[in-house]
């Protein structure tokens, strides 16, 4: 059984490397989508040891058969 780390809620990043608070208002304010639309997951699971189940999910599996 893979046993999952529990995170920490405080940020421990500081300085330049903190994370950005964002403007919730910003596209009723007429904000633009900066993003460009291209999708970077793969639809394969690079990891070994794992297969995908669903767009954003996958399991370990290789405990399944002795390789971990």
């Amino acid at each position: 059984m893979v046993m999952a780390n529990k995170r920490s809620g405080v940020d421990r990043r500081s300085g330049s490397d903190r994370r950005q608070v964002y403007d919730l208002d910003y596209f009723s304010k007429g904000g633009l989508e900066r993003r460009s639309n291209k999708e970077r997951r793969s639809r394969i699971e690079r990891r070994a040891g794992w297969i995908r189940l669903t767009e954003w999910s996958s399991v370990f599996v290789a405990s399944l058969y002795g390789l971990a």
